[in-house]
């Protein structure tokens, strides 16, 4: 019985928190978003926007929604799900839907000065957002829209200049064989 409790909590550690460190995690993302093939602007594009969907209220919707638009602005649909993955997960998506209301509540003039809203006082939980969808996704949407922004223009910024420098050490990599 021990036993079997012991490599339980080893698989769930193992789902929270992975088992390489988290500078080798984030060099093993580098390596996979340099390898997918492209010019640095379509993985950006598509990370960028995989990113930024996540930040809105949609859930269900981010791949369908993400993938669209990365369509439309030419954007690597790979680098979509990985942004998209990075951004919105279980850890992020409370800090998201908390920050989102806040802000859409303010920008409707509906805030009250505190922490909780006068309409739901004792916080925003999943039997809200079945019971009120409306009352919670127009102040989330609108709320949504500048870190969606933001976040596009930051992370595409960013995955970009980082794309490009791997490509490059890795052109000068194989040209040293």
């Amino acid at each position: 019985m021990f036993q079997l409790i012991r490599i339980l909590g080893k698989k769930i550690r193992k789902l929270i928190w992975p088992s390489m460190s988290l500078q080798r995690l984030f060099r093993y993302y580098r390596h996979r978003m340099g390898r997918l093939k492209g010019t640095p602007y379509f993985i950006a594009s598509g990370f960028a926007t995989g990113f930024a969907i996540s930040l809105t209220p949609f859930i269900g919707f981010h791949l369908v929604i993400g993938g669209a638009i990365s369509m439309i602005l030419r954007g690597s649909l790979g680098a979509m799900v990985l942004g998209s993955v990075v951004a919105g997960n279980p850890w992020t998506f409370p800090l998201i839907w908390a920050s989102t209301y806040k802000l859409g509540k303010i920008m409707l003039g509906q805030h009250n000065g505190g922490l909780a809203s006068s309409t739901l006082s004792h916080g925003i939980s999943f039997s809200d957002m079945m019971e009120k969808p409306m009352e919670l996704l127009l102040p989330m949407t609108l709320g949504s829209l500048p870190f969606v922004l933001l976040s596009w223009g930051i992370s595409f910024y960013l995955v970009k200049h980082l794309i490009k420098g791997y490509k490059k050490e890795r052109h000068v990599r194989i040209n040293k064989r």
